[in-house]
């Protein structure tokens, strides 16, 4: 509607300026209003005036609303409209979002009118109770604790917070305790169980490298470089570079692949990996025949952790190994530190192809070119 023109009366001001109010222009009433936006708003009220200014004050009413929207919306429709999208980014996108949305379950029933500046560290304790209520474990409620920390921080970035009102909140305490563990036994029966597929190489990588699963499924031939594996930081869990040292028996087994560009792609598909939900499965299902029900596709990198302490590696050593943000050890030192963990590396690959019946192992000799497989 286009802003009232020429001369007019005003009947109530809302600023000192005379410039946004309700006004009667030509027998009719007009409300030009600007609100702290800078957005302007013109309503034709009829030519009564008792009528006008109920009409006024209720327009008034909803402008107050929806200014209280832009300041401080709900918090669910935050959560999935302005903070959600800004998760896209991560590798763990699908994670993230289930845990907003089960952030938002929790507000659609317990607090559907909450909004974000009204958030304090009791609504924690009650998404808490929610959800120890059906039986959820702390690791899980944690995780949506979390999310809406990250939320309400990025509300701070946005100027809709001063600051975050639950970043004091401390999580639950999770027992991290393991009941099982993959010993060498178990880790020869599960290879044994998953022989007849081609599972069976990627299990047994991940097991004589400690690498990340997904690392290995993503694979590539410009990753190794000879008796090093070096993994870029966008595939990183710490957005860093990961360097692992290959122990001979692993790189024999690299050796006899030929990647295009994946030593592990799909079946039938070169440049495809396989998918991760398969490799889980196949996992499980390996494990089912081994009798280790208990055991999942992370276990393999626990199972070389706890291998090379049990031989004498310090935690620090073995954070170096696992690419762990937490190493104490500078970036320019990384490599000269990885070299000196090879003979752990080595002995553990020795080990292995031992207990699996001293498979041999296929070395180049000095005179060939670095291994590329």
């Amino acid at each position: 509607m286009r802003k009232p023109t020429g001369t007019r009366q005003h009947i109530r001001l809302l600023n000192h300026r005379r410039t946004s109010g309700l006004f009667l222009r030509d027998g009719r009433y007009i409300a030009d209003i600007k609100p702290d936006d800078g957005r302007r708003v013109t309503r034709q009220l009829g030519t009564n005036r008792e009528s006008a200014e109920e009409r006024f004050d209720a327009l008034l009413v909803e402008l107050d609303a929806v200014a209280a929207d832009a300041a401080s919306p709900r918090l669910a429709d935050f959560l999935l409209s302005a903070f959600l999208p800004t998760q896209r980014q991560l590798k763990s996108y699908d994670s993230s979002e289930r845990s907003v949305r089960g952030v938002v379950r929790f507000l659609d029933a317990k607090e559907a009118d909450l909004r974000v500046r009204d958030v304090g560290p009791h609504h924690v304790g009650r998404l808490r109770a929610f959800y120890a209520e059906q039986g959820h474990k702390p690791r899980t409620i944690n995780m949506f604790t979390q999310k809406l920390k990250q939320a309400l921080n990025h509300a701070v970035d946005l100027g809709l917070l001063d600051a975050n009102p639950i970043a004091r909140v401390k999580l639950l305490r999770v027992d991290n305790r393991r009941v099982h563990f993959l010993e060498l036994d178990d880790f020869v029966r599960l290879l044994d169980a998953a022989s007849s597929t081609d599972f069976h190489g990627l299990f047994l990588v991940i097991g004589l490298t400690g690498l990340r699963p997904s690392n290995v499924r993503l694979l590539t031939a410009d990753e190794v470089d000879g008796d090093m594996i070096r993994i870029p930081p966008e595939k990183m869990k710490g957005g860093r570079w990961g360097e692992v040292p290959v122990s001979t028996f692993a790189c024999s087994l690299l050796a006899a692949n030929e990647p295009n560009p994946l030593y592990f792609p799909a079946r039938g598909h070169l440049d495809r990996p396989k998918g991760l939900r398969n490799v889980q499965r196949a996992f499980a299902s390996a494990a089912g025949r081994a009798g280790l029900e208990w055991a999942r596709l992370y276990d393999l990198r626990h199972f070389f952790a706890s291998q090379l302490a049990k031989h004498g590696a310090t935690e620090t050593q073995i954070g170096h190994l696992l690419c762990h943000v937490g190493t104490s050890v500078t970036s320019r030192y990384v490599h000269h530190a990885i070299e000196d963990l090879r003979p752990l590396v080595e002995e553990h690959g020795e080990r292995v192809r031992i207990a699996l019946g001293g498979l041999p192992t296929a070395v180049p000799g000095e005179d060939e070119a670095a291994i590329r497989v």
